[in-house]
């Protein structure tokens, strides 16, 4: 999606407006009075996708990789890139 740029005073404005924006997936970089940049992005973990309900987006803290499936596809895509080498 895109980033969108606003100043403090804008996003205190249109909260609820900028939050709809995140909520769609926009990640919004604010530039606070101060000079500070920040940034406000949907989390993947929690992000829901409406056209896609059943969507399951894993937690990063509840994820745990499979070290054979792992080890396969690295061993796959090593075996491509050395190709030919």
């Amino acid at each position: 999606m895109n980033i969108i740029d606003l100043t403090q005073a804008e996003l205190q404005e249109n909260l609820p407006f900028s939050l709809s924006l995140v909520e769609k997936g926009h990640t919004l970089k604010v530039t606070t009075d101060n000079g500070i940049v920040c940034i406000i992005s949907p989390v993947a973990s929690v992000a829901q996708d409406p056209q896609e309900p059943d969507l399951n987006i894993p937690n990063p803290d509840e994820f745990v990789p499979d070290p054979v499936g792992t080890r396969a596809f690295v061993d796959g895509a090593l075996r491509d890139m050395t190709n030919g080498f």
